[in-house]
């Protein structure tokens, strides 16, 4: 049984900072590897975890590509160097939302970083 989308609940994938919607996430080829995220035009990176058990991977993925590759730039961040997001998300249908759906069958994740003070 599929679940019904309430009409009241937007689950669009949006960025939290602009509310714009998010392009589908793609393979991103990195110095450190590739992850699979993009880039939403307000300039918030974002990475996504599929299966919601490489949280704290995406999240560094995040902030390596946010940080344009520069590792001592992400070394210096601190909590006042960026705003960060994290939201339960279907890759598949690319729908995120806030509150867990316990009649959903799936867990990813996507984390949203966007570098810049508070």
């Amino acid at each position: 049984m599929k679940p019904r989308i309430r009409e009241d609940k937007d689950e669009s994938a949006r960025c939290p900072f602009c509310s714009g919607l998010l392009p589908m996430p793609e393979a991103i080829r990195t110095d450190t590897g590739e992850f699979i995220g993009g880039k939403c035009e307000c300039g918030a990176i974002y990475a996504c975890d599929p299966t919601g058990h490489n949280v704290g991977e995406a999240y560094l993925d995040a902030l390596i590509y946010a940080s344009g590759g520069d590792w001592n730039k992400v070394q210096s961040l601190d909590a006042e160097s960026y705003h960060e997001a994290v939201r339960n998300y279907d890759m598949r249908a690319h729908r995120m939302w806030e509150i867990r759906d316990m009649r959903r069958d799936y867990t990813g994740k996507i984390i949203i970083i966007k570098v810049g003070p508070k």
